[in-house]
């Protein structure tokens, strides 16, 4: 039961990024010990940013010579406005802490990983106490990742990577525990999993938590504050997730994409298996994409969806004694060179967004996929800044043009990325989890766009968890479990009628 003694208070705090305005804007707000919060918002309402400043992470902007909000924490020893209360006192879990840990590529175990949260740190600074080593394995079992131990961190998929982050908030027993779109990237198995494990954790740690897709969340979060405009909202946002209407709704939300338009790739698998660090993740995969097809990509954590997309974009290779072929006409056929390959195949991943580590503008972004490059390193002709310009129209995306994308929000660089894609005249485009961070009305005008980029013939490999996402314009789904082909079937026969292939 929530009580009213209050954890953290927040009063009139303005917080601006330069080239994007204000993220918080005269914002005030009261946490009190046991009442699990729920924060709903758009893309950009200011979220995130909130989730920083209560961890001490984000300092206050300065409004006048003596006029600046603050934040004040309720430790144990009184209240606190120093922001090192607040990492004292809290713990995050967050899309950007994921992202620098796959940025880095630090070799840590899964195990090494955890135990740094005694310390803050990636590397553990000094080795646990047994009794902390096994508090923080109890943990690890408490939300079923105990076997991603000793795996290192960066052949971790994103959902486990997910696990593991929020076991090692876990270990140090905060007072405030922030979790920001905790279940964006899981299966329906593993979602209710980890809620069912934070509800026990719960009596530990007040929690608040993030989320684009309520309806995923438990009836044990009471407390719900809506953000619009980095303000409080005054009245909750409706929890009922638009769906893609059907007839000409794509086609009218994105009529006029200009330039835009696919071919018909073809891409062979033969009894391929791959091996990441001499783990096998993939085993025995027969497959073929063939012309004007669009597939959907289904299984659970782990199954090997990403790296089935890695190896389809060239990232991972065939062990001996499969083979996979591209035929991508825009490249001249059969490619044979990584170079055409990956001119000719585009990916747009969450693993992508995490290791872009340039900030450029969004329209510096478009324009490096002309090239397929990571950064800037040439001048854009007059008809390459035209492209650009008019990606950027037809993709409702010119507010982003001159704004650096470590500002963007996690669905707006989502954006950006496929611009980005599209700016190269892919033969084929893959998606992982493209729907992840953006929320619902984002996520709607995603799946239009989506789905007329697929009517101009842009072919397409989706990888999801939710079914509900499948646009319109697939024709296929395939579903792995375990590494392997469970089932394969054409959308409008089904697994049953389909006569599905069994791996």
């Amino acid at each position: 039961m929530a009580s009213r003694n209050p954890l953290v208070e927040v009063e009139h705090v303005h917080v601006s990024y330069p080239g994007s305005g204000k993220a918080l804007n005269d914002f005030s707000l009261v946490l009190y010990a046991g009442e699990h919060t729920l924060i709903r918002g758009g893309n950009g309402a200011g979220k995130s940013t909130l989730l920083r400043l209560l961890r001490g992470e984000q300092w206050p902007d300065q409004v006048g010579v003596n006029r600046m909000g603050r934040v004040i924490w309720h430790t144990p020893e009184g209240p606190d406005e120093a922001p090192l209360a607040g990492r004292k006192m809290t713990a995050l879990v967050s899309a950007a802490q994921q992202e620098k840990a796959v940025r880095q590529g630090w070799h840590v175990t899964g195990e090494e990983l955890v135990l740094g949260g005694f310390t803050d740190t990636v590397y553990m600074q000094r080795r646990p106490s047994p009794e902390e080593t096994a508090y923080a394995l109890q943990m690890v079992r408490l939300l079923g990742g105990e076997c991603l131990l000793p795996r290192e961190v960066t052949i971790l998929s994103q959902g486990q990577l997910r696990l593991l982050l929020i076991a090692r908030a876990l270990v140090r027993k905060p007072a405030l525990l922030l979790l920001d779109e905790v279940t964006d990237g899981l299966d329906a198995q593993v979602r209710k999993e980890l809620l069912d494990a934070l509800e026990r954790v719960a009596e530990l740690s007040t929690l608040v938590m993030t989320t684009h897709r309520p309806e995923t969340l438990p009836c044990w979060i009471r407390r719900e504050v809506t953000l619009e405009h980095g303000q409080l909202a005054e009245e909750p946002v409706s929890a009922e997730r638009p769906s893609v209407v059907s007839g000409n709704s794509s086609s009218e939300m994105f009529s006029d994409l200009r330039g835009i338009r696919g071919c018909h790739a073809r891409i062979a698998i033969d009894h391929a298996s791959v091996f990441i660090d001499r783990i096998p993740v993939l085993h025995d995969i027969s497959w073929v994409i063939e012309p004007g097809e669009n597939w959907a990509v289904l299984g659970r954590n782990g199954a090997g969806k990403s790296t089935l997309l890695r190896l389809l974009h060239g990232d991972e290779i065939v062990a001996y004694g499969g083979s996979i072929t591209h035929e991508l006409p825009r490249q001249g056929g059969v490619v044979k060179r990584l170079e055409d390959l990956r001119r000719g195949v585009r990916l747009v991943s969450d693993l992508q967004q995490a290791t872009y580590g340039y900030d450029i503008t969004g329209a510096e972004l478009v324009f490096s996929g002309i090239d397929n490059a990571v950064g800037i390193y040439r001048e854009a002709s007059a008809e390459e800044r035209e492209q650009v310009s008019i990606l950027l129209h037809d993709l409702h995306l010119e507010f982003l043009a001159d704004r650096p994308i470590r500002s963007c929000s996690t669905g707006e660089l989502r954006r950006l990325l496929l611009a980005r894609a599209l700016a190269g005249e892919p033969d084929l485009l893959l998606l992982d989890e493209p729907f992840s961070g953006l929320d619902a009305a984002s996520r709607m005008e995603f799946m239009c766009l989506l789905d007329q980029l697929a009517r101009q013939h842009i072919q397409m490999v989706m990888v999801t968890h939710h079914e509900s996402d499948i646009i319109p314009a697939i024709t296929h789904v395939l579903q792995l479990e375990g590494g392997r082909i469970k089932a394969l079937w054409e959308r409008k026969k089904g697994p049953e009628e389909g006569n599905p292939v069994l791996g």
